[in-house]
């Protein structure tokens, strides 16, 4: 959450703001953390309501599930998975539920919403 704090700023003085922090917490990760990592991601994403960075948590809960290099189905992800969706459908934008269905379909699931 801490990367959220004056974003709009941040992005005016650096396009790659995001980006940046992103490598910056992924830099040296393993995989096994890049997995434990998904629920801190999960609560996030349940919590900011503006588009872009709701895409922005998606998108970093998608860089996360490719350095675990894993298909497993963090067991918060198969848990809050409805609610995910619904948070989508309220705050998201066509970005958004397109960055998910890609990651449902990475993930290979495709009963849950």
């Amino acid at each position: 959450m801490r990367i959220f704090a004056n974003w709009e700023k941040e992005l005016e003085k650096n396009e790659w703001y995001f980006s940046d922090c992103y490598e910056e917490l992924t830099m040296n990760l393993a995989p096994f953390e890049a997995f434990s990592a998904i629920p801190d991601v999960i609560s996030v994403l349940l919590t900011v309501k503006d588009s872009f960075l709701l895409n922005e948590t998606i998108d970093f809960l998608d860089t996360l599930y490719i350095i675990a290099d894993t298909t497993e189905i963090h067991p918060m992800l198969q848990a809050e998975c409805e609610n995910i969706r619904l948070h989508i459908q309220r705050f998201g934008d066509n970005h958004s539920h397109v960055a998910w269905k890609v990651l449902k379909r990475m993930l290979r699931i495709s009963e849950m919403p």
